[in-house]
C-alpha cells in the first residue's frame, strides 16, 4: 500500500512537477505582502479603517473571480499559461499600488491584484492531479500546504521589516516573488493540456464548463461541506481574537495560539497524512469536520490561555485530518477535461466560507458569544453530514502519463 512506503521514498517519488508547484506556492506565500499589510497601507495614507477594510473586501471579490476564471483557463489554454498569466499579472498591478492615488483608484487596483492572484490557483491543482499518481495525490496535497504554511509563517516576518523602512519596498517584493513563480512556471512546467486517455473524455474536451460542474449533485455537496468547514475554521481569525480580549488576555497570547496552530500542522500533518489517506476520503472528512465543530465550540467554554491552546490543538488536528484530503478528493468527481473547473469550483466554495465566516461569525459573536461557539459546532456537523453524502462517481483507475513530465529544475 502506499501508505506503508517510507516518507522520505514517497516524497523523493513526487514528480518534478509537483516540486515547481510546491516551490511556487512557498515563494507567492511567503510574499503575500499585500493582503497583510494593504489596511496599515492605507491607514498611514489617511483613510479611515473601514475604508482599508472595503478595500481588502475587495480583494476577496477579486479572488472570487480569479478563481471561477482560472478554471477555465486552466482547461482551455493548460495549466501552465494560467499560472504565467497569474503571476505575471499579479506582479504588475501589485506593483502600481504604491502609485495608485485616491481610494477608488486603489481599491479598483487591488480588486484587480484579487483576480489575477487567485486565477493560478485552479491550474495548480489541476495540474497535481495531471502529473501525480493517483496513489500519491494526498501526500502531494500535504506537502502543499505545507510549503504555504512555511511561507505564511516566515514571509509576514520579512515583510514587516520591509514595511519599516517604505510600503513601496513592500509592494514590489510581493511583486517579485509572483513574478519569480511565473517565470518558474514559464520555464519548468509542461505546456498545453494534458492528454486524455478516455475517447469519451476527449470527444466532450471543452464542453460543459462550470454548467456540468454545477449539475453534479454529489459534487455540490462536497462544495457546501467545504463552505461549511471554511466557515468554522475562519473563527480561528475572526471572532478567537475577540473571545482571547474578553477573557482577559493580550494580543501576545493570541499570537502564541496561531504559532501553535501553525507549528502543529508543519510537524504533524505529514506523517498524519499517511494514516488517513488509507481510509474512505468522505469519511475522513466528516470525521475532521466532527472534530473542528468540537475543537470550536469547546472554545466557548473556557478562559484560560491554556485551556484555550488545548482547543487549539483539537482543532488544529482536525484540520490536519480533513484538509489534505479534501483538497486532492475534487479529482474523485472531475472528468480530466473539467479539473480546472472542477478546482474552481472547490477554490469558490472557499472563498465564499471565507467571506461567510468573519461576517455571520461576527454578527453572532456580537448577539451571544457563547451561541456563536455552539453555532460553530453546528455548522461543522452539517458540514460533515454533507461530506458522508458527497459519494463520488466510480471511474476507472487512471495514471499520471508520464509524457507529459519535463526533467525536475536544477
Amino acid at each position: 500500500m502506499a501508505g506503508e512506503e517510507p516518507l522520505r521514498r514517497r516524497l523523493r517519488n513526487l514528480p518534478g512537477s509537483a516540486w515547481v508547484i510546491f516551490s511556487g506556492m512557498f515563494l507567492i506565500k511567503f510574499g503575500n505582502f499585500l493582503n497583510v499589510f494593504l489596511v496599515l497601507f492605507l491607514v498611514s495614507r489617511g483613510f479611515s479603517a473601514f475604508q482599508a477594510g472595503v478595500a481588502l473586501g475587495v480583494v476577496g471579490v477579486g479572488a472570487f473571480v480569479g478563481n471561477a476564471v482560472g478554471g477555465t483557463v486552466a482547461d482551455r489554454f493548460g495549466r501552465r499559461t494560467a499560472i504565467a498569466v497569474s503571476m505575471f499579472g499579479s506582479s504588475a498591478a501589485t506593483a502600481l499600488v504604491p502609485l495608485a492615488d485616491g481610494l477608488l483608484e486603489t481599491t479598483a487596483l487591488v480588486g484587480v491584484v484579487g483576480v489575477f492572484a487567485q486565477l493560478y490557483r485552479p491550474a495548480a491543482g489541476a495540474l497535481l492531479v495531471d502529473v501525480v499518481p493517483e496513489e500519491q495525490r494526498v501526500t502531494a496535497f500535504a506537502v502543499l500546504r505545507l510549503a504555504i504554511n512555511v511561507g505564511m509563517a516566515v514571509g509576514p516576518l520579512v515583510g514587516g521589516l520591509l514595511s519599516g523602512a517604505s510600503y513601496t519596498y513592500v509592494f514590489l517584493g510581493d511583486a517579485l516573488f509572483s513574478f519569480a513563480f511565473g517565470v518558474l512556471a514559464l520555464c519548468t512546467l509542461p505546456g498545453g493540456r494534458p492528454p486524455v486517455q478516455d475517447p469519451a473524455e476527449a470527444a466532450e474536451r471543452g464542453r460543459g464548463g462550470y454548467r456540468a460542474v454545477f449539475a453534479d449533485r454529489p459534487y455540490l455537496l462536497f462544495l457546501g461541506s467545504m463552505v461549511a468547514a471554511t466557515f468554522v475554521y475562519g473563527q480561528s481569525t475572526a471572532t478567537l481574537p475577540l473571545h482571547v480580549t474578553d477573557a482577559g488576555h493580550d494580543n501576545k497570547a493570541y499570537g502564541l495560539l496561531l504559532g501553535l496552530n501553525a507549528l502543529l500542522c508543519v510537524v504533524i500533518e505529514l506523517p498524519l497524512t499517511r494514516h488517513t489517506e488509507r481510509r474512505t476520503p468522505r469519511r475522513v472528512i466528516a470525521a475532521g469536520l466532527l472534530l473542528l465543530g468540537l475543537g470550536m465550540a469547546l472554545t466557548g467554554t473556557v478562559q484560560a490561555v491554556w485551556l484555550l491552546a488545548l482547543t487549539v490543538v483539537v482543532w488544529t488536528v482536525a484540520e490536519t485530518v480533513y484538509t489534505p484530503i479534501a483538497n486532492a478528493y475534487p479529482a474523485e468527481f472531475s472528468p480530466a477535461h473539467l479539473r480546472g473547473r472542477y478546482q474552481g469550483a472547490e477554490g469558490i466554495a472557499h472563498t465564499l466560507g471565507g467571506a461567510l465566516g468573519p461576517a455571520v461569525g461576527g454578527l453572532l459573536y456580537g448577539i451571544s458569544a457563547p451561541l456563536h461557539w455552539v453555532v460553530c459546532g453546528a455548522v461543522a456537523a452539517l458540514g460533515a453530514g454533507l461530506a458522508l453524502a458527497a459519494v463520488p462517481p466510480v471511474r476507472a483507475p487512471k495514471r499520471a502519463v508520464p509524457a507529459a513530465e519535463p526533467a525536475p529544475a536544477a
